[in-house]
């Protein structure tokens, strides 16, 4: 019987096991980190010669980039109201790790002990090129106190995800974030306009 399927084009099947590759290759360091990987158990995972590793990516330095790169997407939270911004970063945060694979999970972990884990976790919470957070920010110091919102999003990720601490690890998220919430929002917006956090108010 002939398929009426068509036969995928080159360009298809060149992403196809490129995107097979880097699955099989956020497993294999997620498992064996980063020392432990080879590029042989990468291929044997996807089921593709070892040659089709190196021609992809070139190297396990290089494969281990493109596989580290998280997508949490935290700038998709910006847009709305800024009185409720901190709320709004943190439930975008917790829902895209609930649901995230183990391989992310394993990414995450690595981020503790490895440079290139780690400046991909930074380029997930920050966006290099520009800071729209930044811009959005109220009063002094908005450059800091973006960079202050996204270690302690970092924080929170290193306590749940990572070490488990007891009662954080187990909060459900609709309990976390009008606690946790509002922490990230006094950085957002000051309690006086044009006064940053840590400055005294003027109460003359």
């Amino acid at each position: 019987m002939i398929s009426d399927t068509p036969p995928l084009g080159r360009a298809e099947r060149r992403a196809r096991t490129r995107a097979a590759i880097l699955d099989a290759a956020r497993t294999v360091f997620g498992d064996c980190g980063y020392q432990g990987t080879t590029i042989r158990a990468v291929a044997g995972r996807a089921d593709v010669d070892p040659a089709l590793v190196m021609q992809h990516f070139g190297s396990k330095e290089a494969l281990f980039i493109a596989a580290a790169e998280i997508e949490l997407g935290v700038d998709a939270a910006l847009p709305g109201p800024i009185d409720d911004l901190g709320e709004r970063l943190l439930h975008h945060l917790l829902e895209r790790l609930e649901v995230a694979p183990e391989a992310t999970m394993s990414m995450l972990r690595s981020m503790l002990t490895h440079d290139q884990a780690a400046e991909a976790v930074r380029t997930a919470m920050i966006n290099k090129e520009a800071n729209p957070l930044a811009d959005m920010i109220i009063g002094d110091d908005t450059e800091l106190r973006s960079r202050l919102v996204a270690s302690m999003m970092i924080g929170l990720i290193v306590a749940r995800y990572l070490l488990k601490i007891p009662g954080v690890a187990e909060a459900p998220a609709e309990r976390l974030i009008p606690l946790f919430g509002p922490c990230l929002q006094r950085l957002i917006t000051p309690a006086d306009p044009g006064t940053a956090p840590g400055e005294p108010r003027d109460t003359a």
